[in-house]
């Protein structure tokens, strides 16, 4: 026997080798080694998070409680001092330039509904946000508000949110990624206790700074603080409790009406997205006057609310309410007041949110389509007001919890499917154009991904090669062709 022979290993048997691939061996716990080492890192970690979320929950909730109260008290001052004579939108020609100087001396990056600085600040600085953005955001938006400016109030408690935690990672000394993971804790908290809906405001907190992707790295502390930010905020859900409102529709007709206005919702949302970035398309070479556009906005608001009315000027809550409960009649036409009203605040100079003018539109547009289709008004109202949140903001999973959380459980999970639906039709556009693209909404399409939703351009969307939707479109060509000779 040669050396060769000798150290050569013994080949198996060739049934043996099938054998062991056919049945290969489990791996055996009793193999695993080191497994405390994991957990211990884990139970480290998940100590230092909630000790970081709950703080970040209490601090934002203080805040958030403090603002909405200067909210109410300012309102109610403005309304005593006008003392009936004349309506307080009428001051805001005054009002709104006034915004502009307090944002362009103090703070710059707190113009517009404001949760497009914090957006930036997590995707390119690891959330290092000014100190300053948070009050003077809380100013602005209290002087637009009170005045009957057509803001929401959701883009402040973001900006106070993210300001106190990335104040708080200063002091504490965290890491980039550390400070990252703490604000959007903050903005999560934000959104939970000015929402009144802890996890659905958690859930968007995360949700909202990326088209199609979800940060689980933060979801257990954006979770915790959410929820000590609403309890320590007190405030309650926005909307009442609905009860069932289409116990006499049959199932299969309830998915086609909830696919149905779905679609709907999205071309509304596409209508109050391309609203806003038209006009400020139209204002931009305006931009070296800024006090000037800021006159002109509130002088075209002022007479807005004197001839369609004032319920389209402010938060319109009550507008919200009376509509999802069947007991206040809106013209079918309210949803394109408010996107108006709302594109021209923000866009001359208004300060505050985006969230509750987007509530107003879906609840109003869905009224509108309930009386077209002639059912319940509340059902519809209910779908829109969620889906509008879904499409507008790209959030489909925090806008079905939210519908599961404030609606009946049936309803909530058709308010799932519309919300759904909506996000899909309105295509790879948002509110906020800081937003990043995180997939394609559809196979026969090639995007972009990795940059924001703000440098969109025909470039960055094309159909893809082969698809079903480029041989639609070589089927009308081919159609369109005049025949050869």
């Amino acid at each position: 026997m040669t050396e060769d022979q000798g150290t050569r290993p013994k080949e198996k048997p060739l049934g043996s080798q099938q054998q062991e691939t056919r049945d290969p061996i489990p791996p055996q716990l009793a193999d695993e080694s080191r497994w405390y080492s994991e957990h211990t890192a884990l139970l480290v970690s998940t100590t230092k998070w909630a000790f970081l979320g709950a703080g970040a929950g209490i601090c934002v909730g203080l805040g958030t409680r403090g603002f909405l109260w200067s909210l109410s008290a300012s309102g109610n001052y403005v309304q005593a001092l006008a003392k009936g004579a004349f309506s307080p939108y009428w001051l805001l020609p005054l009002a709104l330039p006034l915004c502009v100087w307090l944002i362009r001396t103090f703070a710059p990056e707190a113009r517009g509904h404001g949760t497009e600085a914090v957006i930036t600040a997590v995707h390119q600085r690891s959330g290092k946000i000014n100190w300053k953005v948070a009050p003077v955001k809380l100013l602005a938006t209290v002087i637009t508000l009170a005045f009957g400016g057509s803001v929401g109030k959701e883009g402040p408690a973001a900006q106070i949110g993210a300001s106190i935690t990335s104040l708080f990672a200063d002091l504490l000394r965290l890491s980039d990624e550390d400070r990252r993971r703490l604000v959007i804790c903050g903005i999560s908290a934000g959104f939970a206790a000015v929402f009144g809906t802890p996890i659905s405001g958690a859930i968007f907190g995360i949700e909202v700074l990326y088209l199609g992707r979800l940060d689980y790295t933060v979801l257990f502390p954006s979770l915790l603080a959410g929820i000590v930010g609403h309890l320590v905020c007190g405030v309650h859900a926005p909307f009442p409790v609905l009860q069932e409102a289409f116990s006499n529709i049959g199932q299969m007709k309830m998915i086609l009406v909830t696919l149905f206005a779905g679609v709907v919702f999205g071309l509304v949302a596409l209508m109050l997205i391309e609203s806003m970035r038209g006009l400020e398309k139209l204002l931009r070479p305006f931009k070296e006057h800024p006090y000037l556009v800021a006159l002109a906005g509130g002088l075209f608001l002022a007479a807005l609310y004197s001839i369609a009315g004032a319920r389209y000027s402010g938060l319109g809550v009550e507008t919200i309410e009376g509509t999802l409960t069947g007991t206040l009649r809106i013209v079918s036409a309210a949803f394109i007041l408010k996107i108006v009203a709302t594109s021209v605040t923000l866009e001359t100079g208004g300060s505050g949110g985006i969230i509750t003018p987007i509530f107003f539109v879906g609840a109003t547009s869905g009224a509108a389509l309930a009386h077209l289709l002639g059912l319940p008004q509340p059902l519809l109202a209910a779908f829109g007001f969620v889906a509008l949140l879904a499409a507008g903001a790209n959030t489909p999973v925090a806008a079905a919890i939210m519908g599961i959380e404030l609606l009946p459980h049936t309803e909530g999970v058709y308010a799932a499917l519309a919300a759904g639906t909506a996000f899909l039709i309105v295509g790879h556009r948002s509110v906020y154009a800081s937003q990043k693209l995180g997939l394609s909404k559809s196979a026969g399409l090639e995007v972009t991904l990795g940059g924001t939703i703000g440098e969109m351009d025909r470039t960055r969307v094309r159909v893809r090669k082969g698809s079903l939707t480029e041989r639609l479109h070589n089927f009308g060509k081919d159609r369109q062709a005049p025949p050869r000779e």
